[in-house]
């Protein structure tokens, strides 16, 4: 897929739909006062928000702002009548020929037929609103497609790596070069926001978790690890918890490693 040309709402509906479309680490959700949501308290959520949005796009734009030079919005019509705005990026895997689509924030707009956008100015809506069945719909199709995906899902976790700020960034990359390293044939996938790792026709045995202070690198075995990790409360969560100036022992990594490769403890 080309994206030297300016991105249309098609391309990003068929990313989508071939499940390349990741959430980034740093995912903002945010809405306005002025976001009339009959279901306030859930706020903006991922699957329920912006997977629809995405399939049903009727405006992309280039990132207007100076530093977010590579950047998209998209601006979609939802069923309870609100606007969403949605940011993301366009991330090239090493062997891959197409993108992955990383959405890095979601905000509400007020559901008239011109909106103001503070960086777009005036936006012109359809007059026809997505009814909650139709809404329901393209996250059925979506399901459908992801379900029926057998990619290994490597671009997505380059995405999601390269989405992660500095250290945080370090660690990951390093966390998966052990993997690679230890278990040379693993199987990458992002599930549940998080990358995975696991054994074809075995399972997951490892994931990857970013927050604000620290990172989670879990081990997902059938047993206890020798000797057990530190944090974790059963032989599926067992976990290293990283600070930004703590020291990685690559070579205990790489023993859990390859002790959960053996014994992972997720079906697919």
């Amino acid at each position: 897929m080309s994206t030297s040309g300016p991105l249309t709402a098609q391309q990003v509906s068929e990313l989508v739909m071939a499940n390349r479309a990741i959430r980034a680490p740093y995912y903002q959700a945010d809405h306005d006062d002025g976001v009339r949501f009959t279901d306030l308290e859930k706020g903006l959520q991922w699957g329920v928000d912006v997977i629809p949005a995405m399939l049903g796009l009727f405006r992309v734009e280039q990132d207007a702002r100076d530093d977010h030079p590579d950047g998209w919005v998209g601006f979609a019509r939802q069923w309870r009548g609100g606007t969403l705005r949605l940011d993301f990026d366009l991330f090239s895997g090493s062997e891959e020929p197409d993108p992955i689509v990383v959405v890095t924030a979601v905000s509400g707009r007020e559901g008239e037929n011109t909106i103001t956008d503070e960086d777009f100015g005036e936006i012109e809506l359809p007059d026809q609103v997505p009814t909650q069945e139709e809404w329901e719909d393209r996250e059925k199709q979506y399901q459908k497609a992801r379900r029926n995906d057998d990619t290994d899902g490597s671009a997505a976790v380059e995405a999601y790596i390269a989405a992660l700020p500095g250290w945080k960034r370090e660690f990951a990359t390093r966390f998966d070069e052990i993997i690679q390293r230890e278990v040379p044939h693993v199987r990458r996938a992002v599930r549940y926001h998080q990358p995975f790792y696991g054994v074809e026709d075995t399972g997951w045995f490892a994931s990857f978790s970013a927050f604000s202070k620290h990172v989670k690198l879990s081990f997902v075995c059938e047993t206890y690890l020798e000797p057990e990790p530190p944090s974790g409360t059963a032989p599926q969560r067992q976990a290293l918890d990283l600070k930004a100036r703590d020291a990685l022992d690559e070579e205990q990594v790489a023993s859990w490693i390859r002790q959960a490769a053996d014994d992972p403890g997720m079906s697919w």
